[in-house]
Order: structure tokens, then C-alpha cells, then sequence
């Protein structure tokens, strides 16, 4: 019998060396974290409410109080224009926080987070005496001489103010007390409670809804994004083309949005919708509420005083 000549290539038969586990920590894109930092603070800011102890302060009351808190005093923060007052606003604000039993040091974390980014950097600008004129503090470039641009001028010396730097300091406290203020609210209140709230204050029907529909769609936007890059990311090895990636992803999401809202409308015709919002009834203000309202707007009224 004649021996059957082996057929396997030789590359085939070859052992490779086992390679050896990577060990350390992977990281993310920019795109990878960018995902993850919105849906973080998505769901942070319209969940954190289940997370936070219900035995609080601002848990125990009813939301047409909180709503009254969070409007008047959002208008006492932007109205003031001296840091001195946002401060006091801050320190009144503070008892409620405690009291409320909310995760203080990541719920103020988020607070200088934003102070900073939208009242800081936003505002440094305004430190030059190109935006605010005034007392010079330290100086950063000398021209050779004055500008006039459309409603501008610049001066010989650029300098950074002692008015621009309250400015700035201002501008990024009022952040900070608005909020602090909103996410307080925000955070202790469900968001079905926030919308029968609204409609008790005669808010119209028609944003109640785009509010109603837009939170629920969310979550399910940032679930379909983080799918499809995770998606994306499993069945490319390698660089690829990102830039040509999310141009026909976006385009892909805008069409399933259409097609979303169109659905969505059908269903709700379907079922008998005619264009007012259906809620259930609060509860009804019990004397804690009415007595927390009343502090609430004795200290509003001392804060626009002082």
C-alpha cells in the first residue's frame, strides 16, 4: 500500500508562540470618553433623584414648592451684581443641600465643574482692559500703538483689570448658584412630579409634551450611540476613517429619528391622543410645604434687599 503524501502546507504545521497577555490599562478615544462622560451625566442628572436618600429635605416636600424655590431664586442669582450677594445666596442655599442628604461632594464637584468651564473660561476675556477698563493689575503686551476695531479699542498696553477679575469672579459665581440651585431640584424630585408641577402653573400643553417625549427619547439615544460605536469598535481592527464614520452615522441617526417621531406620533393618534397632556394629580400641599414656602420666600426677599 502506497504511503499517502501528506497535503497539509508546511506553514500550517508551524507552532507560533503564545503571545503574552497585555497588562495594564486600557484607554479609551476621545470619542470613547466623550460617550461616556454625556451619558454620565445624563443619567446623573434625571436619575440621581432614585440614588439620593428619601428621607431629605427637599425629598419630602412637594414640587410645586420646589419649583417656586428654583424659579425665584434663579432670578435673585442673576439679578444680583455684586459678588459679595452671590456669596450670601450661596450660603443660603447650603443649609438646603445638607438637609436634603445628597452626595455633598459630588454634587458641589459638579457645581465648580461647571462655575469653572461656563463662568471662568467662558468670561476670561473680560479681565483685559480691551473688554473691561479699569484698574491695571498685571501687564501682558505692550503695541506699538492704539486700535480701533468696529465698537473696540485697544489700547497701547493690555492689561488685566481689577473690574474684569470681579467680573469673571461674578459671572462664575452666578453660574455656580444656578446651578446648584436647578440640580438641587432636579436631583430630589422625580421627573413626572416636575411636569405635573409645570402644568399645575399653567404651562403649556405642547412643551410639556416636547419635554415628556424629548427626556424618554434620550435615554434611548444615548443607548443606540454607545451601541453602535461599541459595534464599531468590535469589527474594525486598527485606524479606520472616524471622520467618514460619524458623517454617515449622524446622517443614519437623523433619519431614524425622523422615522421615530413619525411612529411615535401614530401610536399616539392611535390611541386616542387629541393634544393635552393626561398627569396625575399631585399631592396635595401639606403645612410643611407651606411653611418651607414661606422661608423660602422670606430669605428670597432678604436676598434681593441685601
Amino acid at each position: 500500500m502506497k504511503n499517502v503524501e501528506n497535503k497539509i502546507p508546511s506553514f500550517l504545521l508551524e507552532t507560533q508562540p503564545r503571545p503574552k497577555a497585555y497588562e495594564g490599562r486600557v484607554r479609551g478615544s476621545f470619542i470613547d470618553k466623550g460617550i461616556g462622560r454625556i451619558s454620565e451625566f445624563y443619567e446623573t442628572v434625571f436619575v440621581q433623584w432614585e440614588l439620593s436618600k428619601k428621607d431629605g429635605l427637599f425629598q419630602s416636600l412637594n414640587a410645586r414648592t420646589k419649583i417656586l424655590f428654583m424659579v425665584f431664586y434663579l432670578f435673585a442669582v442673576s439679578v444680583k451684581k455684586d459678588l459679595p450677594s452671590e456669596i450670601l445666596a450661596a450660603v443660603f442655599i447650603l443649609p438646603f443641600v445638607v438637609l436634603s442628604r445628597v452626595r455633598i461632594f459630588r454634587f458641589y464637584w459638579k457645581v465648580l465643574i461647571a462655575g469653572f468651564f461656563f463662568g471662568v473660561i467662558a468670561g476670561l476675556p473680560a479681565v483685559l482692559n480691551v473688554i473691561t477698563p479699569g484698574e491695571p493689575v498685571y501687564r501682558i503686551l505692550e503695541l506699538q500703538r492704539e486700535y480701533d476695531f468696529w465698537i473696540y479699542h485697544v489700547p497701547q498696553t493690555i492689561t488685566v483689570t481689577r473690574e474684569g477679575i470681579l467680573l469673571v469672579l461674578l459671572l462664575a459665581a452666578r453660574v455656580a448658584n444656578s446651578v446648584t440651585i436647578t440640580l438641587l431640584v432636579v436631583s430630589t424630585t422625580p421627573f413626572s412630579d416636575v411636569l405635573k408641577a409645570l402644568k399645575a402653573f399653567r404651562v403649556p400643553e405642547y412643551l410639556l409634551m416636547i419635554l415628556s417625549l424629548s427626556h424618554k427619547y434620550m435615554f434611548i439615544f444615548l443607548k443606540m450611540l454607545r451601541d453602535m460605536h461599541t459595534a464599531k469598535r468590535a469589527r474594525l481592527i486598527g485606524a479606520a476613517d472616524a471622520a467618514g464614520w460619524i458623517t454617515g452615522r449622524i446622517a443614519w441617526l437623523f433619519k431614524k429619528t425622523q422615522l421615530r417621531s413619525d411612529e411615535v406620533n401614530k401610536a399616539m393618534v392611535g390611541r386616542g391622543f387629541t393634544g393635552e397632556v393626561k398627569l396625575t394629580q399631585l399631592q396635595q400641599m401639606k403645612n410643611m410645604d407651606i411653611m418651607y414656602g414661606a422661608l423660602f420666600l422670606t430669605l428670597w426677599m432678604l436676598l434681593l434687599i441685601v
